[in-house]
């Protein structure tokens, strides 16, 4: 066989290869969620001029491609073990910290999606102007845990992100709930986030929560007792970066202490499972590989949660998963809680508002997923 020959079907081969990693892309269905990496993935965007004009539309397709090509976990995990045989400190936006840390990459605002966000929740703030608002925005591990980063890693300013943004809220009068001082000024005695995943622990939720509890003038005072329900936790961090040095981590609960008669048991409803329970905690779910999902199972796009308490007052919750480990202990302070995830929910959020009588809003973010994600911004002008 000549080389022109062989060179032909050798191109053809490549050709015939990339037809057929295009066929299998199109027949394939789509994921909706990475387990490996704890997060969404782009499916099929709406096609709309607006989008286009504004530029999302682009961004959403390249995203889809990333997120949906063929065999995309694995040419992942062949990259992660390439970086973490040869020592390197990041892999796949996680670094090995010190004292068994893993943790993800500081995440700089999209300023398009942050910039039409600011302006939805003004424009939401006008419209429900009688409602008490707040908005925490909580911090990551490496943030607050800073000290713990490889002394060469440098990550970026994620407190004037949030300065920023606080700055841009407190001219709406959506009051702004800040809990960096109180996780950092308790982190050299309690563990505030977990060492292999980027979920705060049950012990920083509920600093964070004494926090909002004093902003947002609560005031049930209930007394809890904390049990730890599984001890080898390791989480999302570990499958996304591949490194194995993280240690096991302690997953606890909080449940009130006996015999006191402030404590209502509350109801809880998932619209989406058409579940009823009065269980904040889904113990069998510590079997999964994901166990932070004992924290009321998977992201839901809405449920409520009903309480018999004195107070009158129904808050819309809208949230990251960052408020699954807190919502147990804010659901002592309101009469109805109306909880809504805007990566899932694209229903009218001021229908939910008007049949449910909702009388106060907490935004309850992690920043690295609010500065990067566009769905709130989506939810609040869809219908407006």
């Amino acid at each position: 066989m000549n080389k022109k020959a062989f060179a032909s079907i050798i191109g053809l081969g490549f050709i015939a290869i990339l037809a057929l990693v295009f066929v299998l892309n199109l027949l394939i269905p789509d994921k909706s969620f990475s387990a490996e990496e704890n997060r969404m993935l782009q499916e099929a965007p709406g096609i709309s001029i607006s989008a286009y004009q504004e530029g999302r539309l682009q961004t959403k397709i390249e995203d889809y491609v990333d997120d949906q090509f063929l065999l995309r976990n694995t040419f992942i995990k062949i990259k992660t073990s390439s970086e973490v045989t040869s020592g390197s400190l990041e892999s796949n936006g996680v670094y090995r910290c010190k004292d068994n840390y893993l943790m993800e990459d500081i995440s700089a605002p999209n300023q398009q999606y942050m910039t039409a966000t600011i302006d939805a929740l003004k424009k939401f703030r006008k419209k429900y102007s009688n409602m008490k608002m707040y908005f925490l925005l909580a911090p990551n591990a490496a943030n607050i845990l800073s000290d713990k980063l490889p002394a060469t890693v440098r990550v970026k300013d994620q407190n004037k992100y949030m300065d920023d943004f606080f700055a841009s809220l407190k001219k709406t009068g959506i009051k702004t709930i800040d809990v960096r001082d109180t996780l950092k000024s308790h982190a050299d005695t309690v563990q505030v986030y977990y060492r292999t995943d980027h979920h705060w622990t049950t012990d920083g939720a509920w600093l964070a929560y004494n926090q909002a509890k004093s902003v947002m003038k609560l005031d049930d005072n209930i007394k809890y007792e904390s049990y730890a329900v599984k001890n080898d936790f390791r989480g999302t961090l570990i499958s996304k970066s591949g490194f194995v040095n993280g240690m096991n981590d302690a997953i606890k609960i909080y449940l009130p202490k006996a015999g006191q008669k402030n404590y209502k048991n509350s109801i809880i409803y998932y619209s989406d499972t058409k579940e009823k329970t009065t269980e904040f905690y889904k113990l069998d779910n510590l079997k999964k590989k994901d166990a932070y999902t004992v924290f009321g199972g998977s992201n839901h796009p809405l449920y409520t949660i009903s309480t018999p308490t004195k107070s009158t007052e129904k808050l819309l919750l809208v949230k990251d998963s960052y408020a699954n480990s807190f919502i147990p202990f804010i659901a002592q302070d309101y009469r109805e809680i109306v909880v809504v995830d805007p990566r899932y929910f694209f229903d009218n959020i001021n229908d939910i508002i008007k049949s449910n009588d909702i009388t106060q809003v907490l935004f309850l973010y992690n920043a690295n997923t609010f500065f990067t994600d566009d769905s709130l911004e989506m939810m609040l002008n869809a219908y407006n």
